[in-house]
C-alpha cells in the first residue's frame, strides 16, 4: 500500500508537531493497490445530522389512551358526542358537505389528537473541497495519483458480462498527528458518490513536460461528496456513558473487516511516486 501525502511538507508537520489533517483509507478488503491519502483539512467542514419525523392522527383512541395514562378519564360530554356523530356522518355519507355545515354551525369537530412519529435517521453526506497546488514536478505526480485514486475507486468493478461489484468504501478520519482528533466529527465508512476536478482554475499554466505522462497542471481543485453506507445510531458516535468519543471503526460499515481500514498510525514511509 502506497502512502500519499500532499503537500510534502505536511509529513514533517504531522510527525514533529502532531499537526491536524484528514486521512482517507480503503475500508473494504481485497484492494491491495489502494493508496492511503493524507491531506490538509479544508476550510468549512460541515456535519449535517438529520432525523425523519412524520405525524399520525390518533383520534378518539388516542384521547382515551392519553386520559387513561394520566388518570383523568371522564365521561363523554354532549360536545364529544355531537362531534363524533358529525364525523361518523361524514364517513357514512361519502360527502363532507352536510356534515361540514353541521360542524360550522356547532363549532365542534373531533380532536384528531395528532402525534409526531419517529420514522428514521437520514443518511449523512460530507463534502470536501481540496485545492492541490504542486510546487514541483514530483508533487504534481503525487497530486495526480491522489486525484486518480479517488476517481478509480468511486466506480464499480465489472464482473463477468452483466454484473457489477460494489465500489470500495472509504474510511475518513480526522487526525491530530497519529491519533484520532476527537474535536472533529466521526464519520463511518462511506462511498464516494460525486467528484469534480477543476484544472488550472486561476491560470492556464503547466509544469514542465516529464516526457512520460505529459505536462501536469499547476493546480487541481477536487470537490468530493461522500455518503455514509448506512444510517447511524447513537452508539456509532458515542460511548454508552456520557459524551465519550467512540473511536471503534470495526462495525462502521457493511464490509467492516479490512486490514487496511483500521490503522490510526501516522504515515512513516516516504510519500509520492515510488514509495
Amino acid at each position: 500500500m502506497k502512502i500519499l501525502t500532499f503537500p510534502e511538507t505536511l509529513r514533517s508537520r504531522i510527525s514533529e508537531k502532531g499537526f491536524p489533517h484528514v486521512s482517507f483509507t480503503m475500508a473494504r478488503k481485497n484492494q491491495p493497490e489502494f493508496n492511503q491519502i493524507h491531506l490538509f483539512i479544508p476550510l468549512g467542514i460541515t456535519t449535517s445530522d438529520g432525523m425523519n419525523y412524520g405525524s399520525t392522527n390518533l383520534g378518539l383512541g388516542g384521547a382515551a389512551a392519553g386520559a387513561a395514562k394520566t388518570g383523568s378519564i371522564e365521561s363523554a360530554s354532549s360536545a364529544d358526542l355531537g362531534a363524533a356523530v358529525m364525523k361518523q356522518f361524514k364517513s357514512n355519507m361519502g360527502t363532507a358537505t352536510l356534515a361540514q355545515v353541521g360542524e360550522l354551525e356547532s363549532g365542534l369537530i373531533v380532536n384528531p389528537y395528532t402525534a409526531v412519529t419517529f420514522e428514521g435517521v437520514n443518511v449523512r453526506q460530507f463534502e470536501f473541497a481540496f485545492k492541490l497546488v504542486p510546487s514541483s514536478l514530483d508533487e504534481s505526480k503525487t497530486a495526480h495519483e491522489i486525484e486518480n485514486s479517488f476517481r478509480k475507486y468511486m466506480y464499480p468493478l465489472r464482473i463477468g458480462m452483466s454484473s457489477l461489484e460494489y465500489p470500495p468504501t472509504f474510511r475518513i478520519k480526522f487526525m491530530a498527528g497519529g491519533q484520532i482528533n476527537k474535536y472533529m466529527p466521526k464519520i463511518i465508512d462511506t462511498y464516494l458518490i460525486a467528484m469534480t476536478a477543476n484544472y488550472n482554475a486561476t491560470g492556464n499554466s503547466f509544469h514542465e513536460n516529464d516526457g512520460k505522462l505529459g505536462a501536469p497542471p499547476v493546480e487541481i481543485d477536487l470537490n468530493m461528496t461522500f455518503q455514509e453506507v448506512r444510517a447511524i445510531t447513537r452508539q456509532d458516535l458515542y460511548d454508552e456513558q456520557g459524551l465519550g468519543y467512540n473511536t471503534n471503526y470495526d462495525s462502521a460499515g457493511v464490509f467492516p473487516s479490512s486490514p487496511d481500514g483500521g490503522s490510526e498510525e501516522e504515515p512513516q514511509s516516504n510519500t509520492g511516486v515510488g514509495s
